[in-house]
C-alpha cells in the first residue's frame, strides 16, 4: 500500500521560504502540481520535495508597489 502526505499551501510556503499566498499561487497556476480538496490547495510531499530543488524565486518587490502608495497608507 502506498501512503501519500499532503501537504498545504502553508505548510509548502515554509519549505520554500515563501509568503503562504505565494505558495497558494504557485499552487493555483499548477506549477507545482497540486489540487484542491474541501476549498484548500494540497500537494504530495514528494512532489513538493521536487519542485523546491529547482525553485528560484524572485526578489524585491511586486510588481505595481509604490513607496508613494505605501506612504499613502
Amino acid at each position: 500500500m502506498v501512503k501519500i502526505k499532503l501537504v498545504s499551501a502553508s505548510e509548502a510556503a515554509e519549505k520554500l521560504g515563501v509568503h503562504p499566498k505565494t505558495a497558494s499561487r504557485l499552487m493555483r497556476q499548477q506549477k507545482m502540481g497540486a489540487i484542491k480538496v474541501a476549498n484548500r490547495w494540497v500537494v504530495d510531499e514528494a512532489t513538493l520535495e521536487q519542485f523546491a530543488k529547482t525553485y528560484v524565486g524572485k526578489k524585491g518587490r511586486p510588481k505595481g508597489w509604490s513607496p508613494k502608495r505605501e506612504a499613502g497608507k
